[in-house]
């Protein structure tokens, strides 16, 4: 039976059988696998492809983990040299230090290490989190004397010494004829 491919127009000559399947089903024909394959792709931005793609790559990662990691296993053991990492390090090491002196590098490192300490607290990571800006809010708005004097720093000797003074009584100097009297004589 004849018709005409829905991609390239051409007309073409196929078994009755496979144009009443898809004309029961609504399908339209194609002259082979080639125009199918072009007409299913012609409608498509670049973007949508890039899309389909990603998550085509995703649901295969996560089907295929252990595979996946096996073999890269085996080309990292396959393909590593020291030496020549050791090489390629110290060549980009002076920017990888222009990096992270970067305003932005900081500001991103700091939150990142907040995030990596709270989350030793599990559930109360963001308890913890808010208990470090609090700290640091009152700090702020104390005055080194205020924070000694809340930490028990400030005069420390002089508490210290004041502290043993009540603690245990002072003995008074005995008189010199007493202290003279058990020394041994000179002469």
């Amino acid at each position: 039976m004849k018709f005409k491919c829905a991609h390239c127009g051409r007309t073409r000559d196929k078994a009755a059988s496979h144009f009443n399947r898809s004309r029961a089903l609504g399908l339209r024909l194609f002259c082979g696998r080639k125009c199918f394959g072009l007409d299913r792709r012609k409608n498509k931005t670049k973007a949508q492809k890039i899309a389909e793609k990603r998550k085509y790559d995703k649901e295969y990662r996560r089907k295929n983990r252990a595979t996946l990691k096996v073999k890269k296993r085996a080309y990292h053991v396959r393909t590593y040299d020291p030496a020549k990492q050791r090489a390629y390090n110290q060549q980009r090491k002076p920017l990888h230090v222009e990096y992270c002196r970067r305003p932005e590098y900081k500001r991103w490192k700091s939150e990142y290490d907040r995030q990596h300490r709270a989350a030793e607290f599990g559930a109360f990571a963001e308890a913890y989190r808010l208990t470090i800006d609090l700290n640091r809010e009152i700090k702020g708005r104390a005055t080194n004397e205020q924070i000694q004097w809340a930490n028990g720093t400030l005069n420390k000797s002089q508490t210290r010494r004041r502290q043993t003074n009540e603690e245990r009584p002072r003995s008074r100097p005995r008189p010199r004829e007493h202290r003279d009297r058990n020394k041994a004589p000179v002469g």
